[in-house]
């Protein structure tokens, strides 16, 4: 897939939600997505060495790649990075994630039928003409493998949820100047490990937490880092308040129906 330009964003919706969830220390929370200064400020923290020009680079790279992580009819609520080292048999790896938290409006029922939807909606998407898969069971999970793709139908403690693990060569494409300052693009192809967990909410909507990374050799890490985020996820089922982002170790993500709130 071939990432957009910013001017050709999905257009996006404003969908009332009410949730809570932790984040794993490392991550750092983008507090302005929308601007490459918000971008670059969340760099300074993660990369205090680099010098301004090769953080607003990144940052412009980091921003331009948000499209491939949103659909149309999102409501965006939280975006995150880490990045770092990890140890990988003896040697430091470089660890770098893109942590996206959205929500899809959805007209769904019971929980758990919605659920079951999901992961049977992934389930051809990921291996209809695959012509073996691997059963899965664990203890709060059940689902299949495949040669790129895994797939759990998981029992979180807030409730159902539907999880995912890709493998994936994705295509960016990237504004490069050349000499006489014109515009130009090249699209670069690198490979991208996606991590998604789909949690139905009691209300009209679904909670998407999406994590991206080229670390593909840090699958392992990375799905627990997503599974901490699932054990922490709850709703909040009580009167809704206005929006507020906290401690990123302790992430609140609320907002009211019309703006209405304590």
């Amino acid at each position: 897939m071939t990432m957009p330009p910013p001017s050709d964003r999905t257009e996006l919706r404003d969908v009332p939600y009410a949730f809570r969830y932790r984040l794993p220390e490392e991550f750092v929370t983008v507090e302005d997505p929308a601007t490459v200064e918000g971008w670059a400020e969340a760099l300074a923290e993660l990369m205090p060495g680099a010098g301004t020009l090769e953080r607003a680079q990144s940052a412009e790279k980091m921003r331009r790649s948000l499209p491939l992580f949103l659909e149309r009819g999102d409501t965006l609520v939280d975006v995150a990075m880490c990045l770092g080292a990890e140890r990988v048999r003896s040697e430091d790896k470089l660890s770098y994630g893109l942590l996206v938290v959205s929500v899809r409006p959805s007209d769904h029922g019971e929980r758990l039928l919605t659920a079951e939807g999901i992961y049977r909606a992934k389930e051809r998407l990921f291996f209809a003409g695959e012509p073996e898969v691997e059963e899965l069971d664990f203890a709060l999970g059940k689902g299949v493998r495949g040669r790129q793709d895994m797939l759990l139908a998981t029992k979180l403690p807030n409730g159902p949820g539907v999880m995912s693990a890709s493998l994936r060569t994705v295509e960016l494409r990237t504004a490069d100047q050349v000499p006489e300052g014109a515009g130009s693009s090249r699209t670069q192809k690198i490979p991208m490990a996606v991590l998604q967990l789909i949690v139905p909410a009691p209300g009209d909507y679904c909670a998407y937490v999406t994590i991206a990374t080229p670390s593909v050799y840090l699958l392992d890490s990375y799905s627990e880092r997503l599974a901490h985020i699932g054990r922490t996820f709850t709703f909040d089922t009580q009167t809704a308040v206005k929006a507020a982002s906290g401690h990123r170790t302790a992430q609140a993500a609320v907002r009211a129906p019309h703006g209405d709130g304590a």
